[in-house]
């Protein structure tokens, strides 16, 4: 029974990164987090193959940002992001590739130092959803 829970538990995608953070919002949607930070995307109906933008906000004194994609349903290596600032507005370019699954969720890991020099990590969720 011990070893059923402990794979539950290894198979949630919504679980947190030890050091990180992570909202309650569900995947695809605008997501609040603390310290005034906000995660959405272009269009909340993700294709494979198909180009997005993700849109982030961040505290003014954020520096060092890097970000990357992960496959969370199958892990299909990561995509590097780029984001580019345009006023308050943090943007990124992307897409994804695709999966011998309908619906493939998706985790975006961000990375930023605060104005206090503090490594902060963020967790946001998203699915693509296949067409056939």
């Amino acid at each position: 029974m011990f070893l059923f829970s402990l794979f539950l538990a290894a198979c949630d995608s919504q679980s947190i990164d030890k050091g990180s953070t992570s909202t309650s919002c569900q995947n695809n949607s605008h997501c609040n987090y603390p310290n005034n930070v906000e995660v959405w995307l272009s269009d909340p109906d993700i294709s494979p193959e198909t180009p997005f933008t993700i849109n982030l906000k961040l505290p003014k004194e954020a520096k060092n940002l890097s970000a990357k994609l992960e496959g969370v349903t199958m892990y299909m290596g990561f995509i590097p992001l780029q984001f580019k600032q345009t006023g308050q507005v943090w943007v990124a370019d992307t897409m994804v590739g695709a999966c011998s699954e309908p619906v493939m969720t998706w985790k975006m890991m961000l990375t930023y130092t605060s104005g206090d020099n503090q490594p902060q990590t963020l967790l946001y969720y998203f699915d693509s959803l296949q067409t056939r």
